[in-house]
């Protein structure tokens, strides 16, 4: 039985970043990937904190992954997979290994690892607009939709990082968002947002990343062919809902 669930402006009641005089900051290689997008415009993006943002952080980042598991996918997740471990290869040097949907690397699993004081990131290493919009469009990628040219929706299953998402969507000047929590199990964590110009020429980079995982996890329900058409149906109901919502 559907629950109705109203859309309400998110107010998070944020704890204060920590910082220590004596914190061991992760190191940053620098290294950035550049990509133009249809406007000509230059996107800087740096590759730490895409790969950070992509994490799967389903519960916890300890819970997901142990010892020198850099992150762990799911089955449709393939197009993902192919996407981090392609920079890997080019700005780390990196060659992966997989076993069983996951990704092993001692290096990048303790580079990743330095970003988490247990498992709540370290607000106080995001300190510039490149490492922000970055650590975004890395979740946007894995877990991101297009809703239309100015609407976009991020969805979490049980991460605690959906505050972070939140925190930084306000830093980078989204003005309008929206949150919804479905208390299902999972538990999901639904934001939906008026994306700025930066944000949404960011966005544009990885828009057939983000289409072909999307069809793929749909493609992956075990279901009839009916089942998986419903589920189209009620997304298309639930843009043009969301659409009418930011007018």
């Amino acid at each position: 039985m559907k629950s109705k669930v109203v859309l309400i402006l998110i107010l998070f009641w944020l704890l204060p970043s920590q910082s220590f005089s004596q914190e061991k900051k992760p190191t940053i290689s620098g290294v950035t990937i550049g990509k133009k997008t249809e406007t000509d415009t230059l996107i800087t993006v740096n590759s730490t904190f895409l790969l950070l943002g992509t994490l799967n952080d389903y519960i916890s980042h300890n819970y997901v992954t142990k010892g020198n598991q850099f992150d762990r996918y799911y089955p449709h997740e393939k197009t993902l997979m192919r996407y981090v471990d392609s920079i890997a290869k080019k700005d780390f040097g990196i060659q992966l290994k997989e076993e069983k949907n996951c990704f092993i690397s001692e290096e990048l699993a303790s580079k990743m690892n330095a970003f988490y004081d247990e498992n709540t990131l370290k607000k106080s290493l995001f300190d510039s607009k490149e490492k922000k919009m970055s650590f975004l469009l890395g979740v946007y990628l894995r877990n991101g939709e297009k809703i239309n040219d100015a609407v976009y929706k991020i969805q979490l299953a049980n991460s605690p990082k959906n505050e972070n998402v939140y925190e930084i969507l306000k830093q980078l000047g989204c003005k309008r968002i929206f949150f919804k929590r479905l208390d299902n199990i999972p538990t999901q964590y639904i934001l939906y947002f008026e994306a700025t110009k930066l944000i949404a020429n960011h966005f544009k980079t990885v828009d057939k990343e983000v289409q072909t995982l999307f069809d793929a996890k749909i493609e992956s329900f075990r279901s009839s062919e009916n089942l998986k058409k419903a589920y189209q149906e009620d997304a298309t109901k639930e843009h043009a809902k969301i659409i009418e919502m930011f007018k």
